[in-house]
């Protein structure tokens, strides 16, 4: 009689050990699924997959209770920020974007200025000049290297054009030198080369030397690619988008710093 009375109670404990094991699988597989949709709906880069992986991989496996307590805290302090080229984002405030270029530096002129003026960075990730060249921006580049930043935005040429007489083959070759200072002085860096913004129509008529901003775009491309850097074409913002322009044409409003933010971290994979 006691024989008998064992083995229900085996067959309970073998059917609740059934039941967590089927629920744990139905929990990672619906993680797996909502991380592989968010992936593709966001178009991040391989680098943000991988690292989803990686979150996945150090889970502790052995209970459904320990998977409920991670996914649940992965849910309040990780919530996914899809940024996409056309400038839309999912919960992209100042902040955030202060933390994803954290480490980082953004290297140029006055329009550069406005990433701080707008708030969106913080006085020590922007290096800017008004008036900014690469005909005069050694101390500059000299003081961006010295902080030894992961990934360095470098954005010139809108005065250059003016400064070079609309030589693009002399602004390159200035801005060649500059490049290979920096990265003597930070080796690790990754450097990125930002496009010259598209000035307006009227700024175009007004200043004869903004007219050859498509020709130094075409030279910052092959400078790039002869020195195997990224270029960060931008031109589409204010083609797009006329209405971020500034009474001067040149100059830009801050919803085309959301634009510019979102495609530099796009490019670089930050």
């Amino acid at each position: 009689m006691m024989r008998k009375s064992v083995k229900p109670d085996i067959k309970i404990k073998i059917n609740a050990r059934q039941i967590r094991r089927m629920l744990l699988f139905i929990l990672l597989i619906l993680f797996v699924f909502n991380l592989a949709h968010f992936n593709l709906k966001a178009d991040v880069r391989n680098s943000a997959v991988k690292e989803n992986l990686k979150l996945i991989s150090s889970y502790d496996f052995s209970s459904v209770s320990a998977v409920e307590k991670k996914l649940e805290a992965e849910g309040s302090s990780t919530a996914p920020v899809t940024v996409t080229r056309s400038g839309k984002e999912n919960g992209l405030s100042k902040a955030k974007y202060r933390q994803i270029f954290d480490g980082c530096a953004v290297i140029g002129d006055s329009i550069t200025e406005g990433l701080t003026t707008y708030g969106f960075l913080s006085d020590s990730q922007v290096f800017y000049k008004v008036g900014g060249s690469v005909m005069h921006g050694d101390a500059q580049f000299r003081s961006a290297a010295k902080t030894y930043p992961k990934v360095a935005f470098f954005t010139f040429g809108m005065n250059d054009m003016g400064n070079y007489r609309g030589s693009a083959e002399n602004f390159v070759v200035r801005y060649e030198t500059l490049l290979k200072e920096f990265h003597k002085t930070s080796p690790s860096t990754k450097l990125m080369i930002n496009s010259i913004s598209t000035p307006s129509a009227a700024a175009r008529k007004k200043n004869k030397s903004l007219r050859n901003y498509r020709k130094f775009n075409s030279a910052l491309r092959r400078m790039c690619r002869k020195m195997n850097l990224t270029y960060i074409d931008n031109n589409y913002i204010l083609e797009e988008n006329p209405k971020f322009y500034g009474s001067d044409g040149i100059h830009v409003s801050s919803g085309y710093y959301v634009m510019w933010l979102n495609n530099m971290i796009l490019k670089a994979g930050l």
